[in-house]
């Protein structure tokens, strides 16, 4: 399996609604922004985001990294 065939894997696994917050964090919008934007509340932005990130199989580390690697899934699967 190559590198753009997992990306898009573990995309096709996100809600659309996930797809559209990954879509904000790839663009560096914060958990607030996200909210605003999509209008939702900031627990469940927070809700969205752990899911992704356990989605995309991102592991445990700083939260900071953790947004530039799921960026860097979406804008990869994009590519495909």
């Amino acid at each position: 399996m190559t590198t753009t065939e997992r990306s898009d894997t573990l995309l096709d696994r996100l809600s659309d609604r996930e797809m559209q917050v990954l879509a904000l964090v790839a663009e560096g919008s914060s958990n607030l922004a996200i909210g605003r934007r999509l209008r939702l509340r900031p627990k469940t932005v927070e809700a969205h985001v752990r899911s992704l990130f356990t989605k995309l199989e991102l592991e445990p580390r700083p939260d900071e990294h953790r947004r530039v690697l799921a960026a860097v899934t979406y804008l990869h699967g994009r590519r495909a």
